[in-house]
């Protein structure tokens, strides 16, 4: 995915209604599966329009980031290092 987006466009999308978060460099738009997540909308909306790596990677296996979160991928932190 080459879409680069800026963290301080991330930071803008911090509420229900449009919900982006960042991990590992790569940008996910979990506005759609809020309802859905299996910890809750709270978290998810706690973490909305941040780097989230730390936390995502303390409570998901390996295998999350690489079978389901891509369905959610909008982008890449535009200054990541990947």
């Amino acid at each position: 995915m080459s879409t680069k987006i800026t963290m301080e466009e991330v930071k803008k999308h911090a509420s229900a209604d449009s919900a982006w978060v960042v991990i590992q460099g790569g940008v996910y738009d979990v506005t759609d599966w809020l309802d859905d997540h299996p910890g809750g909308r709270k978290i998810l909306l706690k973490n909305a329009g941040t780097d989230a790596t730390d936390k995502f990677m303390n409570y998901h296996p390996d295998h999350v980031l690489r079978d389901i979160a891509p369905k959610f991928k909008i982008g890449v932190l535009a200054d990541a290092k990947l």
